[in-house]
């Protein structure tokens, strides 16, 4: 903030007067409308605002771009992108930011502020887009481009710093679909048991998409199957013709090329109830959930010539898989379900198996503290205890998405949940706020969002945009029709009154923020009762503190673990009505 102060003094006390005077004038119009807004504490919370300044200072760029202010007036259109984002911490008005201060400094390469855009793109990139290959690229500018400038020793600390997210070259088929701009299948990534499969599709951007459904022949040992085609698309270098998988309900993964500019992907099934299809965002995926029933397995015929639509080979050396441990799964700590849980007291235990997602992770730290504590680091401690506290207390068994300090994406944790038969489905954070003052705990489960508070929670621990979010909402009408609406509303009620009356024993003011809907990437497509705890604001000193205390970690998870008892205990007496 203090930078962004001096540069702001500089834009302001270096003005020529004289032969640019119409210039001189515009921008003082818009430097003081950007002043009068950041001063209005009401003011700035509105879009409209902030729309018209940025306009004011675009009219000068555009208007006069060989003046000082031109340069100037570019850069201010940046900076109030950034003061408008810090607002509405919307992914997409950091990204218009990061955009306006890569024009500035591609269009005023002499500016004495360049090297201040770049800078500020960079950190933008690295947080909160969390991109570091692309934060790498403005560090790398500033230092091969504007070596002498004042943020050059600044910059090579950071190119040092994200060496290892350096970008790869690209090879030739990828440059020239970056060049024709297709869509290339990156990788594929499945999870799957005899009842649940879920299949992710990686793509380079966005794309056009059918999907079909063939119920298949079993007299003639045909399986039913399910592909998707994408138009104007090609194949990865590492996309391999066929996997076998063999499960119960997954046979095998194909792709292939019925036509030139199209890819398509066929899923051969051992049996069929549902499926659904949708699109993720940032980066682009296409998630596939298949449910299975529990009929006989049909035999089935291995593709011939004369059956284009099941060409391709299996792969004897499994490859595709061998691609998905690499890229897909190394993440995630492999779990044998050999274990069986102990009985309760008196009873079999409603709650055989658990699965608790620590969120965040590797690349990705999640909010951060105003001491620099992490997210990923706290929520990982505080599941790891959860799971040992449940498996003592309730005696399920529990199972952790991560046990360290790995990057998975969000589709990939309901993923580990449904493949292992959980009963239950617990996804801890640490909530963040622009404004350190709000603290408190709340508990949301998977649905509309009822409110703009509730919808920019889900923005940020998306990694997406409000728009997106507003996107997700459209197909959730279809999505939902199998979730735990029900179930998982009167799990988040019993988690989230039990850890109130747990914490506010012990700690004052302890502000309880209530149970609350969203539709959360990590929660979508969770066939048991799922929520979402945030167990502190981390972006509140006092909360930041209580995070990495071992007291408040023990008094949080004996709210949360009581508030599955009851939920469960409750589960038991409805069940014997």
């Amino acid at each position: 903030m203090r930078c962004l102060l001096l540069i702001l003094l500089f834009i302001f006390f270096s003005s020529p007067v004289g032969a640019v005077a119409p210039a001189e004038t515009a921008y003082g119009k818009a430097r003081d409308a950007y002043y009068r807004l950041i001063e209005s504490s009401q003011k700035k919370l509105y879009r409209d605002n902030w729309g018209k300044v940025i306009d004011l200072f675009t009219v000068v760029h555009k208007r006069y771009p060989d003046s000082s202010r031109g340069a100037d007036a570019a850069f201010m259109v940046g900076s109030s992108r950034e003061q408008l984002y810090a607002i509405s911490r919307l992914r997409g008005d950091a990204e218009r930011a990061v955009e306006s201060y890569d024009e500035m400094a591609t269009a005023y390469p002499q500016s004495n502020l360049a090297d201040d855009a770049l800078m500020t793109a960079g950190k933008l990139l690295e947080q909160p887009l969390l991109i570091p290959s692309e934060a790498f690229l403005r560090y790398q500018r500033i230092v091969e481009e504007l070596p002498r400038s004042d943020m050059a020793a600044e910059a090579r600390r950071a190119v040092t710093r994200l060496k290892h997210f350096a970008p790869q070259l690209m090879d030739a088929r990828e440059k020239s679909n970056k060049s024709t701009g297709k869509a290339t299948l990156e990788a594929i990534r499945f999870w799957s048991n005899p009842g649940y499969t879920r299949v992710v599709l990686d793509l380079s951007t966005t794309v056009k998409y059918r999907t079909n459904f063939l119920k298949g022949n079993l007299t003639q040992g045909a399986p039913p199957r399910l592909y998707i085609d994408f138009e104007d698309s090609t194949l990865g270098a590492e996309i391999v013709d066929a996997t076998t998988v063999d499960d119960g309900l997954l046979r095998r993964i194909r792709t292939g090329k019925p036509k030139d500019g199209c890819v398509r992907v066929v899923i051969d099934l051992d049996s069929f109830q549902d499926y659904k299809v949708f699109a993720l965002e940032e980066p682009y995926r296409i998630v596939v959930d298949v449910q299975g029933n529990d009929t006989v397995r049909t035999t089935i015929k291995e593709p011939s010539k004369e059956d284009p639509e099941q060409a391709g080979k299996t792969s004897p050396d499994d490859s595709i898989a061998v691609l998905l441990n690499e890229h897909g799964r190394s993440a995630v700590p492999r779990t044998e379900i050999t274990k069986k849980p102990p009985a309760l007291a008196g009873a079999e235990p409603v709650l055989n198996r658990v699965v608790i997602d620590a969120g965040h992770g590797g690349k990705d730290p999640g909010a951060v503290g105003p001491n620099r504590v992490f997210e990923k680091n706290v929520v990982l401690d505080f599941a790891k205890k959860l799971g040992k506290r449940l498996e003592d207390e309730i005696g399920c068994e529990v199972i952790l998405t991560r046990d360290r300090d790995v990057y998975l994406r969000l589709e990939e944790r309901t993923a580990i949940a449904n493949q292992v038969n959980a009963d239950l489905f617990i996804s801890i954070h640490a909530n963040a706020n622009q404004n350190r003052k709000v603290h408190g705990v709340e508990t949301y489960y998977l649905n509309f969002s009822k409110n703009d508070k509730a919808a920019a929670v889900a923005a940020r621990e998306n990694g997406t945009s409000l728009k997106q979010v507003g996107d997700l909402e459209l197909i959730l009408f279809d999505l939902m029709a199998n979730a735990k609406l029900n179930e998982s509303s009167r799990l988040a009620n019993d988690i989230q009154s039990s850890l109130v009356s747990k914490l506010t024993r012990h700690y004052s003011p302890l502000r309880d923020l209530g149970v609350r809907q969203g539709p959360f990437y990590v929660l979508l497509g969770a066939t048991m009762p799922s929520v979402l705890v945030e167990v502190a604001f981390i972006s509140n000193h006092r909360g930041e503190k209580r995070l990495t205390d071992q007291v408040y970690q023990n008094h949080a998870i004996s709210g949360i673990v009581s508030g599955i008892r009851k939920y469960a205990g409750s589960y038991k007496v409805i069940a014997a009505k």
